[in-house]
């Protein structure tokens, strides 16, 4: 007759590390809620030692930041930190 204990003993295992990894994937989701939320907070912060009212900032990322993210954004991935402090200076003598 055919023993199973090795086969049960490796789906109680699979069982357990399935446990397991749905309780990471719970705090992974629960860590990531609170960078959210802490990332949310900073901006607030700033915004307000600035004196900032949410339309000024709106109209300031509108004109100058969100054009700015864009490019730093586009590039950043790419380029060195020499580049970019080459590419600084170049926009500075502008």
């Amino acid at each position: 007759m055919a023993d199973f204990k090795r086969l049960n003993r490796y789906r109680a295992e699979l069982n357990k590390m399935k446990d397991k990894r749905a309780d990471i994937d719970n705090k992974i989701r629960e860590i990531e809620r609170k960078c959210k939320e802490e990332e949310s907070i900073t901006i607030r912060e700033i915004v307000r030692e600035a004196n900032m009212t949410p339309e000024q900032l709106a109209t300031y990322i509108g004109m100058n930041g969100a054009e700015k993210l864009r490019k730093i954004n586009a590039t950043s991935s790419t380029e060195t930190n020499e580049e970019r402090e080459d590419r600084t200076k170049d926009e500075e003598n502008l």
